[in-house]
């Protein structure tokens, strides 16, 4: 049962409950402190639904093992599946090393793997649904991404549409759209995002945020697609604002919960 909140007799729009198929979000951390870990959770785990550790570097050359199990553990406690992000899967595709990095991955206590492509050349179809199905049978979730960090390859819509079918179809448990292609897409071609949201896959389909304008860009995104939009690589500092904009509760939202709410 949850506990009774501050002010019980006022009302905002209700998240559903976990586990949720829509309005979820994933926070992005760069290997933060334990005990922000700890301070974050104490006032947003009831909105977190993913997080992923996006400290590429620290994961291969500096955080212990032990550092991260502890920090998986912490999630864990409040129900949050944590990943690692998808640079160091991309660092063990070019190394040839995947089997090695889905094992450590496991082993650590990770609940899934990103397997993204935003930054290097594109696997071969084949292989990469064979490392889906690898991921897969080894008990990981396994996520995967659509769209390129540096928009330096064409983003064809229609392509991507049959793409996230497709991983659907192979058993991928979320899709991202990266932060970067939607950036460009909300200014030059808004339309190629609503024929990927009208995919109707939104159980499957988070958007990515990012680092750039990511408040912004959530106002934007929440405005178009309503409130059940789900987000992902919102930073620790923008989920509470995030979680606000959703509601209709904040300045960049324009507190649209607000309108007609008046006696």
């Amino acid at each position: 049962m949850d506990k009774p909140t501050a002010l019980p007799m006022l009302e905002v729009l209700k998240l559903p409950p976990k586990p949720r198929k829509n309005s979820m979000l994933l926070m992005s951390e760069v290997g933060i402190p334990l005990r922000e870990t700890e301070d974050i959770l104490e006032i947003a785990a009831p909105i977190i639904d993913y997080a992923k550790i996006t400290d590429h570097a620290g994961l291969v050359d500096r955080l212990s093992a032990a550092w991260i199990k502890k920090k998986v553990a912490l999630y864990n406690k409040h129900g949050i599946d944590v990943l690692p992000g998808g640079i160091p899967f991309q660092l063990a595709v070019i190394q040839h090393k995947v089997d090695d990095y889905l094992k450590a991955v496991r082993d650590l206590g990770f609940a899934g793997v990103e397997m993204s492509e935003d930054t290097m050349a594109p696997m071969e179809t084949g292989y990469r649904e064979e490392l889906i199905a690898r991921a897969l049978g080894m008990g990981l979730k396994v996520m995967t991404e659509m769209g390129r960090k540096n928009v330096d390859m064409p983003f064809d819509a229609d392509e991507i549409c049959q793409q996230i079918l497709r991983d659907i179809e192979l058993g991928v448990s979320k899709i991202y759209l990266e932060s970067s292609e939607i950036q460009a897409m909300t200014r030059t071609d808004p339309k190629a995002l609503d024929r990927i949201a009208a995919l109707g896959k939104n159980e499957y389909l988070l958007f990515e945020l990012g680092l750039i304008e990511s408040q912004e860009k959530a106002a934007w995104l929440v405005e178009r697609y309503g409130f059940e939009i789900n987000f992902a690589s919102v930073s620790p500092a923008d989920v509470v604002a995030v979680d606000a904009i959703r509601r209709g509760m904040h300045r960049k939202s324009h507190y649209s919960y607000m309108a007609g709410k008046s006696a």
